[in-house]
């Protein structure tokens, strides 16, 4: 197989040339890091900008707008720990084993 075209051998495995794979993978980044905010036009017309501008050309579709929606991190709990001591438990204990009735007992701090 080392004498074999490269082009014979995608067309027998039905392979896409590399270099349209690697066409499109570079559009589709271009596109998501556009999509995201995260393309500057610094020189439009160079570089790797031209990448983007030869896209939204080519096809109306890219050139609109997306409904993304960047992630948010909220990391403050929505709840609170509160740790009590050791006599707290003990006479809420006591208070309990002498009411033996649990409706009227509140756990927690007064």
């Amino acid at each position: 197989m080392r004498t074999t075209p490269t082009n014979a051998v995608e067309a027998l495995i039905c392979l896409l040339p590399l270099k349209l794979v690697v066409q499109s993978e570079v559009r589709t980044a271009a596109y998501c890091l556009w999509s995201l905010g995260g393309w500057t036009y610094l020189h439009p017309n160079q570089g790797h900008s031209n990448i983007l501008m030869r896209l939204q050309q080519s096809d109306p579709i890219f050139n609109m707008g997306v409904d993304v929606m960047r992630p948010a991190f909220h990391f403050e709990p929505k709840y609170r720990i509160i740790m009590l001591t050791r006599e707290y438990w003990t006479k809420e204990l006591a208070l309990l084993l002498q009411s033996k009735d649990l409706s009227g007992l509140q756990m927690g701090p007064r």
